[in-house]
């Protein structure tokens, strides 16, 4: 069961998915958070007990700090924009134990393709 989380835990985690990569560094959130480094410290901590980002020691501007990064992602369905599955007249049919399986699914292997061609046009084009 998901945990709870303050709203300034989930402001926490909204900067800081901004950041996937890379992360922030603990006194950057606390500044963007608009909270002291004791309250930033607090919520960084309880985040990382929760499984949602990891603290890593880092040395910045001269002294030790941490470098707050996140272990969840953002969920988007912008890759499955457009896919025949979300409104399949055979989705009752289709699965695993199916009549239909998605893996010699046309309607699919035709929509894969075709977004494999259109990402190719696109990145070919930069």
């Amino acid at each position: 069961m998901p945990q709870k989380l303050t709203s300034l835990e989930e402001r926490a985690i909204r900067l800081l998915l901004k950041h996937q990569k890379k992360g922030l560094l603990q006194s950057e959130l606390w500044h963007k958070l608009g909270v002291t480094s004791r309250e930033g410290s607090r919520i960084a901590i309880k985040l990382e007990k929760k499984g949602m980002i990891k603290r890593v020691k880092e040395f910045a501007k001269d002294r030790w700090t941490r470098r707050l990064i996140p272990l969840i992602r953002e969920v988007t369905i912008e890759h499955i924009r457009g896919a025949p599955c979300l409104s399949c007249e055979y989705e009752h049919i289709c699965g695993k134990e199916g009549k239909i399986k998605p893996e010699n699914c046309t309607k699919l292997e035709n929509w894969v393709l075709e977004s494999y061609r259109s990402s190719s046009k696109k990145s070919s084009k930069k």
